[in-house]
C-alpha cells in the first residue's frame, strides 16, 4: 500500500484528506508542521508528500526547499495543497521544489486523480 505524507497545520484539513486518501487506496501519515514532517521522512518511507504553507514551527516552503534538496527525499513527489491561490505564492512553492500546486478548497475528484498522477509519474521515472 502507498504511503501519503499529509502536512498541515489544521487538524479538519489533514481528516479530510486522510478520509479521501484512504477511500483511494493509500495510507497516510500525518504531520502539523514542516519539521513534523521532516521527522517523518526520516524514519518512514513516504511516496507521496501533501505539504501546505502557511504552518506555525516551519512553513511549507522551508519544508519543500529541505526535502527537495535532500538527495534521498528529493525524488518523492510534492504537491503543495494550500488556501494561496496567489501567482507569487504558486510560484514562489514551485521555485521550492513542489511538483504540484493544488489550491484549496479542492475538487475532492481532482485531488486523488493529483495524487495517483503524481505517482504514476513518478514510477515512470
Amino acid at each position: 500500500m502507498k504511503i501519503v505524507l499529509v502536512c498541515d497545520d489544521e487538524l479538519m484539513n489533514r481528516k479530510l484528506a486522510s478520509k479521501i486518501l484512504n477511500k483511494e487506496g493509500f495510507s497516510v501519515v500525518e504531520a502539523k508542521n514542516g519539521q513534523e514532517a521532516i521527522d517523518v521522512l526520516q524514519s518512514t518511507k513516504i511516496d507521496v508528500i501533501l505539504m501546505d504553507l502557511m504552518m506555525p514551527v516551519m512553513d511549507g516552503y522551508e519544508a519543500t526547499k529541505i526535502i527537495k534538496d535532500d538527495e534521498k527525499l528529493s525524488d518523492i513527489p510534492l504537491i503543495v495543497l494550500s488556501a494561496l491561490s496567489d501567482t507569487n505564492s504558486i510560484s514562489k512553492a514551485l521555485a521550492c521544489g513542489a511538483d504540484e500546486y493544488l489550491a484549496k478548497p479542492f475538487n475532492i475528484i481532482d485531488f486523488g486523480a493529483r495524487v495517483k498522477n503524481a505517482l504514476k509519474n513518478h514510477s515512470h521515472e
